[in-house]
């Protein structure tokens, strides 16, 4: 079995929203916004209808329409990598043949998390038809066991997926394991591509080799991260400390206007109006928006924020 060859990904990935209009519905038009709005910033690609992309609360046709409206964005410059799902494997080999019609960059699958796996190879019987969907494209598994509840050894999903499925590229870790996390880099003299997928710990990540990153905050404050790789880069490590502060800072409001909710109102406060995220997901009032903005004044993050100022890619 002769394993495709994966160029791995340098810099930041944004996880981005899925946007909907005041009745609910995908807002397929902002898209050439939220892709302008990010190459600005100096952004890798978009991982598209992920956890906060809200692929769980997508139907089908949604994530099809989302493939199809990204698609004119996705190159060798700006990776569009579509999340295929987790729970309905039908469905993801419907999807991710889309992605490999449609010229997508790459793919993603995380583990399910209904009925859940119960070793590597249980998981990977669920994935391999999916991966074989769309020959064409790296394949990444997506590891987020805080939601997934999927707590595998990817040491032991490396070595069974690199054996098993020739299109596989590597993992968007979403993991507070930093020693796994580093020895999936290391593994077999770094062979995959191994993403970090927690921006509040960014810089934790960058010093464990991470070269790429995922993460939802990168779709309005990615001139916030470029500062903190470009200080990491220069050996700046305090400046890089006091940069990834802020991120945490910033992150921390979250629990205070409902999570994932919060990133979607700093997009409208950014002036690209996403929408409410789907229930059970708390929906924003007015004055919650106002209040947020007074927030971020006050923790000194307001400059980071596009369009208030574009980043050059490091």
């Amino acid at each position: 079995m002769t394993n495709m060859k994966i160029d791995k990904i340098k810099g930041l990935i944004a996880a981005t929203f899925t946007p909907f209009d005041k009745s609910g519905k995908v807002n397929i038009s902002l898209i050439p916004s939220l892709a302008s709005s990010l190459k600005t910033q100096g952004i890798s690609g978009a991982f598209i209808a992920g956890t906060t992309g809200e692929g769980a609360a997508l139907t089908l046709s949604e994530k099809l329409d989302l493939i199809k409206a990204w698609a004119p964005f996705s190159s060798e410059d700006f990776k569009v990598i579509s999340m295929l799902g987790g729970t309905n494997q039908k469905e993801a080999i419907e999807l991710a043949m889309a992605a490999q019609e449609n010229g997508l960059y790459a793919t993603a699958l995380t583990a399910p998390y209904y009925m859940r796996p119960t070793s590597v190879e249980q998981l990977l019987d669920y994935i391999q038809p999916i991966a074989e969907a769309a020959p064409d494209l790296p394949l990444y598994f997506y590891h987020i066991p805080l939601l997934s509840k999927v707590e595998l050894s990817m040491l032991d999903f490396l070595k069974l997926a690199g054996e098993r499925i020739p299109n596989f590229a590597g993992i968007k870790y979403t993991h507070n394991d930093l020693m796994e996390f580093n020895r999936c880099l290391r593994f077999e003299e770094g062979k995959y591509d191994i993403l970090w997928g927690w921006d509040e710990t960014m810089l934790a990540g960058l010093a464990m080799g991470a070269k790429g990153a995922v993460g939802s905050t990168y779709n309005y404050a990615g001139s916030l991260y470029q500062e903190i790789l470009l200080a990491f880069n220069n050996n700046e490590i305090e400046k890089a400390r006091q940069l990834q502060e802020k991120s945490i800072e910033m992150i921390s409001l979250f629990g205070k206007y409902g999570g994932a909710a919060c990133g979607k109102a700093i997009m409208k406060i950014c002036g690209l109006d996403c929408g409410q995220f789907r229930l059970p997901v708390k929906q924003l009032k007015d004055q919650d928006y106002e209040t947020l903005q007074r927030d971020l004044l006050s923790i000194d993050v307001l400059e980071y924020l596009v369009p208030s100022q574009s980043a050059k890619k490091v």
